[in-house]
């Protein structure tokens, strides 16, 4: 018997992997290692600083919509490779630094650049080649964001030590060109029926038209989007996914200076950094598990319960042992915010609209990210330590679980269930 060939959508998802570590790595995780050196050469206060992330974060957002009908339209390899070299060029760009407004304009265009190769075109285009493994292969590619933060910020934090964080930005700008724009351009194919495959490298359809209209209709029902946007469950799970990632990133864009503020020393608060995003691939991985079997409100509990707990241990337990504890508890739970988001919208609203719906929830997690990271410093320039802060992000999650179960049970067929869009 022939052995039988991997299926090429793997390769796929190995290439999201790659492209997600970069989007990740490069893209956010590294921002708060620049933190202190920027405030250093040029005085900003952290606010100030941190407001690059915030206007990061939310033209990241906004752009997710457009993107989404980008991709529809050109296919997401077309976006991708385009994107890949912009955002090269912009990493460079940004050590050419000499004002705060060359640098908020400059990260915003990076942000636009960086997230047509995140996400979104990562969910979008494996969503092409997959459907009964979906969440598995998702899963898979969205763990290169933890690998981001554990492999990349790390040796972006070396390079900033020895050489300078000018030096950092051209070398993040030449990975993604060596790295990123290559991989789209021989990996990257937007349909397995440009190889002659179909999804999960299922056969054929059966023959009988009528059992192939039903299949292929499976893979195109849903809510329309009109449907979904009237709905009182999606704008609870758009507020959800605006609270949770406002704590989120409050608490992960500080982490650095946060942990070295209670008391660990830089190297240590460096290595907590990589922890928290190392242990959230794995988080990924088993949320993305968790999802297919409980039901989605519980998946949420977890995920938002967990991160609260952890801030908990920041607030109240004072030993410095408990930083790592609470990076493990922390980074595991945060690694489900991404993986759920796409979830989400296949659980509640199939996958009619999925890639306008994923991008209008983009939207909250952005504007929650930013509005998280812009208050976290401000609360340090006004008060001196981020305890407040950390306080307000708890209740935060909170708030996103009681919005979960007070969306209800999704269901899979909206008021229009099926056929295919144009």
């Amino acid at each position: 018997m022939p052995k039988q060939r991997l299926f090429y959508g793997w390769y796929i998802v190995a290439a999201c992997f790659l492209l997600c570590l970069l989007f990740a790595g490069a893209g956010f995780y590294s921002f708060s290692i620049f933190i202190r050196p920027i405030e250093s050469e040029f005085g900003w206060d952290r606010a100030a600083i941190s407001l690059t992330m915030s206007i990061y974060l939310i033209v990241g957002g906004l752009a997710g919509p457009p993107l989404g009908r980008l991709i529809q339209r050109f296919g997401p390899k077309r976006v991708m490779r385009i994107c890949a070299v912009l955002a090269g060029a912009c990493f460079m760009l940004v050590s050419q630094t000499r004002s705060l407004w060359y640098f908020y304009t400059v990260y915003a265009l990076l942000a636009a650049a960086v997230c047509g190769i995140g996400v979104i075109p990562v969910s979008s285009l494996l969503s092409n080649w997959f459907d009964r493994r979906r969440g598995t292969a998702i899963g898979f590619a969205l763990v290169g964001i933890s690998a981001g933060g554990f492999l990349l910020a790390p040796g972006v934090g070396l390079i900033t030590a020895a050489y300078g964080w000018k030096t950092a930005f051209w070398v993040m700008g030449l990975i993604v060109w060596a790295v990123g724009v290559p991989i789209i351009h021989l990996v990257i194919k937007d349909h397995p029926a440009e190889m002659g495959l179909r999804p999960d490298n299922q056969p054929e359809p059966h023959p009988d038209p009528a059992t192939g209209a039903a299949a292929a209709d499976a893979l195109f029902s849903g809510w329309t989007a009109e449907s979904a946007l009237r709905s009182r469950s999606f704008w609870l799970i758009f507020g959800a996914f605006l609270l949770a990632p406002m704590a989120q990133m409050g608490v992960l864009q500080h982490q650095v200076p946060l942990l070295m503020d209670i008391g660990v020393s830089e190297a240590a608060a460096a290595a907590a950094l990589g922890l928290t995003a190392g242990v959230g691939g794995l988080g990924k991985l088993g949320f993305g598990r968790i999802s297919e079997s409980w039901p989605f409100r519980y998946v949420t509990l977890l995920c938002f319960g967990l991160q609260a707990i952890a801030l908990t241990l920041l607030l109240y337990v004072p030993a410095k042992a408990m930083v790592w504890f609470y990076a493990v508890i922390f980074g595991f739970s945060m690694g489900g915010i991404v993986v759920l988001m796409p979830l989400v919208v296949g659980h509640y609203y199939g996958l009619r609209s999925f890639g306008f719906l994923l991008g209008v929830i983009w939207v909250a997690n952005a504007i929650g990210g930013a509005a998280g990271t812009y208050l976290s410093g401000v609360i340090f320039d006004l008060l001196g330590d981020y305890r407040l802060a950390l306080m307000g992000f708890t209740i935060a999650y909170l708030v996103a679980i009681a919005a979960f179960f007070m969306a209800g049970r999704p269901r899979s067929q909206g008021p229009e269930v099926s056929g295919r869009t144009t």
